[in-house]
């Protein structure tokens, strides 16, 4: 193998190293709280007034802060509070909250109700930054049906789904560090996290990332050095 081979193959391991992962999905119609085994911490935002939230709120495994617009934390109803019950957190339009976490975590669960396409993710992992757009939800295989409609309302909202989501890190580089909701009316509760890594529960979806720089700058190496070796003369004897 010559130094050109070396160099591809080489570039080609760093590149596929450097891509961190995160593995999306979602738990079967009615289930409104996390599903890993592991010893985890959650936040039902019963306590929480809106007052709280505005000037920023520590709990035990981070801080939510309103980085942009209002949040409100409200009583259950139609459109969120899992379980029929408590409070939970709205993200209206134009609104973002963000998630610091105290210690990277290798999973992070929430109950995602009244969904739809205009609810996004900003996740920033210890390697990179990836977004995750809720109309992948809306599009995916595994959306049952059954998960569209409150399951804790007589009310219905039957147009729209309603469902746990969780967020695996596949290894320790990958792990969390801090999650922006924001998007068009984002309601949101029983966020969990675990700081270690859980085994995978749910019905896995496909992850809309952002790939970071030095992926493409790698990529991009690759192709210089497949064109300068099929440019080199070859030797005569």
């Amino acid at each position: 193998m010559n130094f050109v081979s070396h160099a591809l193959l080489l570039t080609a391991c760093i590149s596929f190293s450097s891509h961190a992962g995160i593995i999306y999905t979602i738990e079967a119609p009615g289930i409104q709280d996390s599903q890993i085994s592991g010893p985890s911490y959650t936040e039902s935002f019963d306590s929480l007034s809106t007052s709280q939230l505005n000037n920023g709120y520590q709990n035990a495994f981070g801080e939510y802060t309103v980085d942009k617009g209002q949040a409100k934390v409200v009583n259950f109803g139609v459109y969120g509070g899992a379980h029929g019950e408590g409070k939970y957190l709205f993200i209206p339009n134009r609104s973002a909250v963000e998630l610091s976490f105290n210690q990277a975590v290798g999973y992070f669960g929430f109950w995602w109700s009244a969904g739809d396409k205009g609810n996004q993710l900003s996740i920033s992992t210890q390697s990179e930054q990836l977004s995750f757009n809720t109309e992948q939800i809306l599009d995916a295989a595994v959306l049952d049906p059954a998960h569209y409609g409150s399951p804790t309302s007589v009310k219905g909202n039957k147009r729209e789904p309603y469902g746990y989501i969780n967020l695996f890190a596949e290894s320790e580089a990958d792990k969390i560090t801090a999650i922006r909701f924001y998007g068009r009316n984002f309601e949101t509760d029983n966020h969990t996290v675990s700081i270690q890594r859980e085994a995978i529960t749910g019905r896995s979806l496909a992850p809309a990332t952002v790939s970071e720089p030095k992926t493409w700058w790698l990529v991009g190496l690759g192709l210089a050095l497949l064109l300068l070796s099929q440019r080199r003369p070859k030797r005569t004897a």
